[in-house]
């Protein structure tokens, strides 16, 4: 009766949550709230605290919880995440990525068939994403250097924004979410997780669909053709960045000296940096660059403010989900509902593992689609997966990296993520018209995902 109400508890409040969130309601509020509540009734029921050493008062000891998150999370993972954002808003100020976006866009001119100009315009973006980890603010980058080029060669609006938002995998040592997710299976160096796990998944997608994407987006075109479909084209001006072009080399400047430092340790030489260090340590080395070209010293003092906003931005918009997140799985994982479903599951032999990493990934693919964000589903279901990766015997990180890459897949099958949104907006289209288009691709990549992972576990 104790495990039946358990699970009832638990799924009661993830649907009660999915609720609210559905209607509207701020994530970051709702994951904060539920958290908090759902705490505090566990803690006065079984009288047990939520810290390890407890304050004397178990409404006190979840206040005191809520305070530790913050800390471990501002001094790890949030400012880690803060510092790739204020890197990444200095390469967009000086025009350094969009210089980037535009010089990778020329290669595609040459290749004669549209439909493998889609494919290697998907490649092309998945290449980037590792130093522009932004979903958003890449999409942004390619509608602005790319999509014209589409658009000028024949394709049409809804196949070259449908296509864009398959650019959907977070990866790299740069990404918000791979660090998150790093921190969750306690991983220390991210860009070992990136060699030993990440990339053969993101391999595997990249290369499946831009093989799959000439076959489905020609037969959709064509049954759209069909049934008389009218697309309302706009041509539109490519316009080249004012920077030097050596700036396209800028954006990498933190992957170099993470992988640098990185392979330096396979070869013996004892050098340490992390993710933080390297933004910062770029981020300088541009200032001189910056100091050099413009020489106006009062202009570094303007950028290290759009570094310092962006950091504030990330900060209330990421980093605060992840609190938040964190909290609400403290929360869920109090009511034990989820642990009892875990050792049921774990008791049917080998399809245990198979059966737990689908049910899971796609919990948090739909929960990132109602959210319209990747990052909060993630945290709100990844952080349970250590404790289930456990009782099923596997490496914590053969559950927790499909379920991050099933929230990536989840946000493009989004109709109001800030992606889809900018895309629809760009391209004068219903953002539920691009989701549409875009999700049996997706549904493949979540195929894939989940195939991948019980191999590797």
């Amino acid at each position: 009766m104790e495990v039946f109400l358990s699970v009832v508890a638990t799924l009661f409040c993830v649907f009660l949550v999915a609720y609210f969130i559905l209607k509207k309601y701020n994530p970051i509020f709702t994951f904060f709230l539920s958290g908090i509540i759902i705490l505090i009734i566990i803690s006065l029921a079984t009288g047990e605290s939520v810290l390890k050493q407890s304050l004397g008062n178990p409404v006190f000891d979840v206040f005191g919880f809520v305070t530790q998150t913050f800390k471990t999370n501002l001094a790890g993972v949030g400012l880690i995440i803060m510092s790739v954002a204020g890197f990444a808003a200095y390469m967009k100020h000086i025009n350094a990525s969009a210089k980037l976006a535009f010089v990778a866009n020329k290669p595609l001119g040459k290749i004669k068939n549209k439909y493998l100009v889609l494919s290697g315009t998907f490649v092309v973006g998945m290449a980037l994403k590792i130093v522009i980890s932004s979903y958003t603010g890449l999409l942004l980058l390619l509608l602005a250097s790319i999509y014209p080029v589409l658009i000028a060669i024949g394709i049409r609006p809804i196949t070259a924004v449908s296509v864009l938002s398959l650019i959907a995998l977070d990866y790299g040592p740069k990404d918000g979410n791979s660090i998150n997710l790093a921190d969750m299976v306690g991983i220390e160096n991210v860009v070992a997780m990136f060699f030993e796990y990440q990339i053969y998944p993101v391999i595997a997608y990249v290369v499946v669909i831009a093989l799959l994407i000439p076959f489905y987006y020609s037969y959709m075109d064509k049954k759209d053709l069909a049934k008389g479909v009218v697309d309302n084209i706009e041509h539109m001006e490519i316009k080249n960045p004012n920077c030097p072009l050596f700036y396209i080399f800028l954006p990498w400047l933190p992957i170099v000296f993470l992988f640098g430092a990185y392979f330096a340790n396979l070869y013996g030489y004892k050098v340490k940096l992390d993710v933080v260090s390297a933004n910062f340590l770029s981020i300088s080395l541009v200032f001189i660059l910056e100091y050099v070209r413009h020489k106006d010293a009062k202009k570094l003092a303007d950028d290290l403010m759009v570094i310092l906003k962006a950091m504030a931005e990330i900060f209330v918009s990421v980093v605060c989900i992840i609190i938040a997140a964190s909290i609400f799985a403290e929360g869920i994982k109090a009511l034990k509902g989820i642990e009892h479903l875990a050792l049921a599951v774990s008791s049917m032999g080998a399809s245990a593992v198979l059966l737990t990493i689908i049910v899971l990934s796609f919990i948090v693919y739909f929960a990132s689609v109602i959210m319209g964000s990747g990052i909060a589903a993630f945290n709100a279901f990844g952080r349970l997966a250590p404790d289930i990766a456990q009782k099923l015997g596997i490496n914590p990180i053969s559950l927790a990296l499909p379920l991050e890459i099933a929230s990536c897949l989840g946000r493009a099958a989004s109709p109001i993520s800030g992606g889809i949104l900018a895309l629809a907006g760009f391209a004068k289209l219903d953002p539920i018209a691009i989701v549409k288009r875009s999700t049996p691709m997706l549904l493949i990549g979540m195929a894939l995902n989940i195939l991948i992972a019980w191999y590797f576990a």
